[in-house]
């Protein structure tokens, strides 16, 4: 890979089962279930925490921590979204990613949608590495 990885960020509108986005043990059990799809390692979490007041930004939040980065979701069942953010150094697949959020919430559609490489021309040799960075500091 000529890069860090992938950052994949959605907007999911017209959810059709909100059901799952107020309940702490199903969006747990989501994100367990989605960084297992795509082959990933917990190293925390999930972790989620609810954000309440006016319907546009009340919902809950879940975030788990993974060895190659991190899932998030941002919930908001009475305006039947989801804000989704995965970031992993390891490749992974996009429609992994939706089959879980349509065994989740049913149907949806997406309203924003963007894949990312990040970290271009990121240095995976050590030794280059450090020549980068070393090349890049203010003699002290």
């Amino acid at each position: 890979m000529s890069h860090y990885g992938d950052e994949l960020t959605l907007r999911l509108s017209g959810i059709a089962d909100t059901s799952a986005l107020d309940d702490d043990a199903a969006l747990t059990r989501f994100m367990r279930d989605l960084v297992d799809r795509i082959g990933m390692t917990v190293i925390a979490g999930p972790l989620v925490a609810t954000e309440t007041g006016p319907p546009e930004k009340a919902g809950k939040s879940a975030v788990v921590i993974l060895a190659e980065s991190h899932a998030a979701i941002h919930t908001y069942p009475q305006l039947r979204e989801i804000l989704i953010n995965v970031f992993s150094c390891k490749p992974f697949h996009e429609n992994d990613v939706l089959d879980e959020f349509h065994r989740l919430v049913g149907d949806f559609r997406i309203t924003e949608h963007s894949l990312a490489r990040r970290g271009e021309e990121w240095p995976r040799d050590l030794t280059a590495a450090r020549r980068l960075w070393s090349g890049q500091r203010v003699p002290g």
